[in-house]
């Protein structure tokens, strides 16, 4: 067989090996007013805790650069801010919270 064959083969089935980016999609249905404040600073986080660069961190999420240790950590950095917001939702209003919503009122 020619090379180049061969070549394309493989091309072709490291292709077919590759997750869909959209079988790890999250939707939230009614995203908190404060979601980017959450997130920001998510690649300073990691950073600091694997002791890298913050660019980097950036660069692996954004699939220029591939370290599985990275997105290790940016995925469980996302969950914990996913836990975050769902015990929010869960949690009681404040006591006050009626009050101060009258008073905005009048």
């Amino acid at each position: 067989m020619p090379s180049g064959i061969r070549k394309r083969t493989r091309s072709l089935n490291r292709k077919a090996k590759r997750k869909s980016r959209s079988e790890n999609t999250v939707t939230l249905s009614h995203p908190p007013v404060n979601l980017a404040s959450l997130i920001r600073g998510i690649y300073r986080r990691v950073a600091r805790r694997l002791h890298v660069d913050p660019s980097y961190v950036s660069r692996v999420a954004r699939r220029e650069r591939r370290s599985k240790i990275v997105q290790a950590a940016l995925r469980r950095e996302l969950i914990g801010i996913l836990e975050d917001i769902k015990k929010r939702r869960r949690a009681p209003a404040p006591k006050n919270s009626h009050k101060k919503a009258a008073k905005n009122r009048i």
